[in-house]
């Protein structure tokens, strides 16, 4: 049984929490991303330690040209990240929202197929 794909979120605006996530899901130490980026090392730790930073404009752009060149797996594994890079108490921004429903959504589709070939087989 194969999965449905899934839609990615939409990112208006990156925060620190999103493009972390998205470094997350490409598996790059902060250097490398900072070199992938075009920015200091000490930029990227920054979207660690502050998850709502504003990030400038010629890095948000290089982060939707890396997010659309995401595969299916890879967007599976940053909409977990954004899960886990929330922080309990901060409130959840709409992109992690966004991600929850997302998962949610592919959840209920692979369990509704998963009843309809049962419900073949009967």
């Amino acid at each position: 049984m194969t999965a449905q794909p899934i839609d990615r979120p939409f990112i208006f605006e990156w925060t620190g929490r999103d493009a972390d996530a998205l470094r997350i899901t490409l598996r790059l130490t902060q250097d490398q991303m900072a070199e992938q980026m075009g920015c200091a090392s000490r930029t990227v730790a920054r979207w660690r330690e502050v998850k709502n930073s504003r990030i400038s404009t010629p890095i948000q752009e290089a982060l939707d040209a890396l997010y659309e060149q995401l595969t299916e797996k890879q967007v599976r594994r940053f909409l977990h990240a954004l899960q886990h890079c929330a922080q309990p108490r901060e409130a959840a921004s709409p992109v992690v929202m966004a991600a929850e429903m997302t998962l949610m959504q592919a959840r209920i589709n692979e369990l509704q197929q998963q009843l309809h070939a049962k419900e073949q087989q009967s």
